[in-house]
């Protein structure tokens, strides 16, 4: 087979690449597909097969379809054609597929074909949609010219006399259910640049729409037609010509056609792009920035279609004439809120904030034309109209009405008049932080909180839902709530400094100028400043503690402000992401509100309620072991258990520890593995012999036996044994789960009895981590707490994960003379949070020496690997 011709279009190709990545092909895409243009016309030039078709009567068109068709070919497009004739198919047409598509196919071209008559592609063009919308973007490559005119005059006449309701019909039915699936691109950290709300489709369908109405034939035609104006279309191209750039690096780097853009390829992107910071390392949130504001305006593109699409459907009858609303030079149009004119908005400025909330009562939308009037005469929103009372009333009453289904908030950023009303958010929109943890933009993720809160005035099925409810309504000012809500990440605008006691100095003039009295303005700026100590207590300290929420109850003072942070929390943890949001933290977070709200409203009427419940559990205990044990031998088991067990244990539980306890004998320990209901999470209690360095042996065999950790408590049962309950994600082979437990079983056997046992287990922990990250990666940090607990010294350890993580801190802190009674594990953004209740081995208390902290903190930080940043290639060739 000839390979001449596809050597000579692969080079050409390279060449093409090449130039595009070092940054001097600007128009690359346009002709990447003019390369493969020469390539078809120069095999149709040569063939054979295709000169006798042509002499024997059957000529034929080659036609571009698709992003071919359109001239957007990037790096690992497909190219998709069309053989079109005019009737008979010839059965020579094989022979030149095989001359035209077999080299294509052995240089690793991804190419898709169709041979059709005229009539066949009419049929299915309007039997099914997607292949109608690839015909949109037919474009002659070669062959005889008329078959190609001739078919598209043909489409063109049935599109408009048969099929024109129906394909716009499916435009827009099409568009809401991809945009269900891909989501808003403009929300995400990893957006679909091609199919998501904001990417290159939502201009494929405003270019669709075009070509069915007006008949356009090149993109600048839309701004002709007056689908979109002068500016709009300056915009347009720029946005496509970004996207475009970075769609193609995406492919390069991937080697393949991608469009997700995935967390593990935005560090390289952004240095391939030319983002530095300071220290010359790739920006990433700045490229991410630029990126979503980019596809924000697509997204706005795809609003203006759809708009146009809306009112091409059925409408009924007698609502196509605008008719006038309660506030005068607001007018409805065909179910769209607009301006009767402009000169009324120079009159009152104020209706550029009043048509929101006349938006926000009839849950009717601002049509595309009112939306571009706002951001037009934002000059008119100066300080006078900022500081008037009636506009500040007006901007509450919108705040209230902004909900996820109905997006009031989101439609004021987009036309910009949010960031003008509040000059200080605009440092905040499209912020972008560069994390797994962090699924949207600071501004989105702002106004989501805000919309979540909203969500809490319904009553809705969950049972937390009706909590989440009910206190709402506790709630007396609510201004105080949403505005905290809105502001609360207001701090991240400064990324150098910690973004709560900033955001709350940021906010307190801005509640000022909102008219809020010096009470609410304390409440919301502490809401503000204290936004995540409910969260980080509740998955960092251990809630089964009473002291914790005596803590909580000590550091908020206020039922009301506990209400409202409580929500906030709630709210801010759901519009973060899963990472931040599930059903573990929901109780959490639940547990520790009830538990501090108990103590704000009975004071030490709790700790009579825990008395009352522990004299309950123990005569339920006595019931059921009263039969197998002695009643005295009981209560001195009973008696010599910790307050906070039995407080927060049930009673079942406590039966089975005790049952494992009058089992162990002379055993060193004995354990007992129960499957907890609806959760692939196992518990395993331990009960053993009180010798230093348990916690760290047991950490170790699980680590030795794959079995992750998730979390632990410890407890005293008398002075010489303890209980240890874990909580344990099994093995992946469960078939071999039992022989599994086994081994772990005999291995702590072994660790308990040599002190060395474990020692060369160490080898396979690595000593050196690679993060992917855009930024320095953040290092590994100790932190010390020795006031939140009367018993305990609390060690913080901020790291990334890694196998033996538990093991290999736990270790230290042995060899350091140190015993874990508690440990817990969360997430901070990308790292881990590894908590630990501890207390000297030497005198069983906490350690209080500044000399003994330092050594332990120096011995866990030489415990863990070095963090370094990911290695990415920057090199464009």
């Amino acid at each position: 087979m000839d390979t001449s011709k596809t050597d000579i279009l692969i080079k050409k190709r390279e060449a093409l690449i090449e130039r595009f990545l070092s940054g001097d092909e600007p128009e690359f895409i346009e002709k990447h597909a003019v390369v493969i243009d020469e390539y078809i016309f120069t095999v149709f030039e040569q063939s054979i097969a295709a000169r006798k078709m042509t002499i024997s009567g059957t000529p034929f068109a080659i036609i571009a379809l698709g992003g071919y068709g359109r001239k957007e070919q990037c790096i690992h497009s497909d190219i998709d054609l069309l053989i079109l004739f005019k009737d008979t198919i010839p059965p020579e047409v094989e022979a030149f597929v095989q001359e035209l598509l077999y080299p294509l196919w052995d240089a690793r071209f991804e190419v898709g074909y169709a041979i059709r008559n005229i009539s066949e592609c009419l049929q299915m063009a309007f039997e099914r949609f997607d292949i109608l919308t690839t015909i949109l973007d037919a474009r002659f490559i070669c062959g005889a010219s008329l078959i190609y005119t001739s078919f598209m005059e043909k489409f063109r006449s049935d599109l408009a006399a048969k099929h024109l309701k129906n394909t716009l019909n499916y435009l827009f039915e099409h568009g809401e259910k991809r945009h269900f699936d891909f989501g808003d691109s403009t929300y995400l950290i990893a957006p679909n640049l091609k199919s998501g709300f904001g990417g290159l489709r939502d201009y494929h369908t405003l270019l669709w729409y075009a070509k069915i109405k007006s008949d356009i034939k090149t993109r600048r035609d839309l701004e002709y037609y007056g689908f979109l104006s002068y500016f709009e279309y300056l915009s347009l191209k720029e946005a496509l010509t970004d996207v475009w750039k970075i769609r193609n690096f995406l492919h390069y780097i991937t080697k393949r056609k991608c469009d997700t853009l995935h967390f593990d390829y935005q560090t390289e992107l952004a240095g391939l792009l030319g983002y530095r910071s300071k220290k010359q390392n790739p920006d990433v949130e700045r490229f991410l920035g630029d990126l979503h504001n980019r596809m924000d305006f697509l997204k706005q593109i795809n609003q203006i279609t759809f708009e146009d699409l809306f009112a091409n459907r059925r409408i009924k009858k007698g609502t196509t004439e605008p008719y006038p609303t309660k506030t005068h030079g607001l007018i409805i149009k065909k179910r769209r809120l607009n301006f009767a004119n402009t000169i009324v908005i120079l009159q009152k400025p104020d209706l550029l904030l009043k048509i929101f909330l006349e938006s926000g009562k009839r849950k009717i939308p601002l049509s595309i034309e009112a939306r571009r009037i706002v951001s037009e005469f934002l000059h008119l929103v100066d300080d006078e109209l900022k500081t008037n009372p009636a506009c500040i009333k007006i901007f509450k009453q919108i705040l209230s009405m902004s909900y996820w289904e109905f997006n009031v908030l989101n439609v004021m950023l987009a036309t910009g008049i949010l960031e003008n009303f509040i000059p200080e958010f605009s440092a905040i929109v499209n912020k972008i932080q560069y994390n797994h943890y962090h699924l949207f933009p600071v501004d989105k993720h702002s106004i989501r909180c805000v919309q979540i809160i909203n969500s809490f005035k319904e009553r809705a099925e969950p049972t937390a839902y009706t909590l989440y409810y009910s206190i709402f309504k506790e709630v007396r000012n609510k201004n105080v709530l949403l505005f905290a809500a809105l502001l609360h990440d207001i701090g991240k605008s400064n990324p150098a400094k910690e973004h709560s006691k900033t955001g709350a100095s940021i906010a307190k003039p801005i509640l000022e100028r909102f008219k809020f009295n010096s009470t609410e303005i304390q409440d919301a700026v502490f809401l503000i400043e204290n936004h995540l100590i409910l969260a980080k207590t509740a998955t960092r300290r251990d809630i089964s503690d009473e002291e914790t929420a005596v803590y909580m109850a000590n550091k908020i003072g206020k039922i009301r402000l506990l209400r409202m942070l409580y929500l906030l929390t709630v709210a801010d943890s759901k519009a973060t992401g899963p990472k931040a949001w599930n059903d573990w933290t929901e109780n959490l977070l639940k547990d520790l509100f009830l538990k501090t709200m108990g103590i704000l409203k009975k004071g030490e009427l709790a700790s009579r309620k825990a008395r009352h419940l522990i004299d309950k559990k123990k005569k339920d205990i006595l019931q059921q072991l009263k039969k197998r044990w002695q009643e005295d031998e009981i209560n001195k088991q009973l008696d010599s258990m910790s307050r906070r067990y039995l407080v927060y244990v049930p009673v079942q539980n406590i039966v089975d520890h005790i049952n494992l306890y009058r089992h162990l004998g002379d055993k060193s320990f004995i354990w007992q593995i129960a499957k907890e209901n609806g959760s692939d999470i196992r518990t395993v209690s331990i009960c053993g012999k009180d010798k230093p360095g348990l916690y760290s042996k047991i950490a170790g065999v699980f680590f030795v036996n794959k079995l992750d950790i998730v979390a632990s408590q410890a407890y005293s049962l008398g002075e010489e044994h303890v209980l240890d309950i874990f909580k344990v994600i099994p093995p992946k082979d469960r078939i071999f789960e039992k022989e599994k437990w086994e081994k772990a079983e005999n291995d702590l056997i072994k660790a308990i009895e040599d002190d060395h046992f474990l020692d060369n287990e160490f080898k396979k922990i690595p000593r050196i981590i690679r993060v992917s990250s855009g930024q320095d990666p953040e290092p590994n940090t100790v932190r010390i707490d020795n006031e939140t607990s009367s018993f305990f010294t609390i060690i913080e350890v901020f790291t990334y994960d890694f196998p033996g993580l538990l093991f290999s801190i736990t270790n230290a802190l042995y060899r350091s003379n140190v015993n874990v009674n508690v440990a817990m594990v969360s997430t901070k953004v990308d790292q881990v949070v590894d908590v630990f209740y501890v207390k000297s081995i030497e005198n069983d208390a906490k350690i209080e020496t500044k000399q003994g902290l330092e050594q332990i903190k120096n011995a866990i930080l030489k415990s863990l690997p070095q963090i370094a940043a990911k290695e990415v290639s920057n090199e464009k060739n």
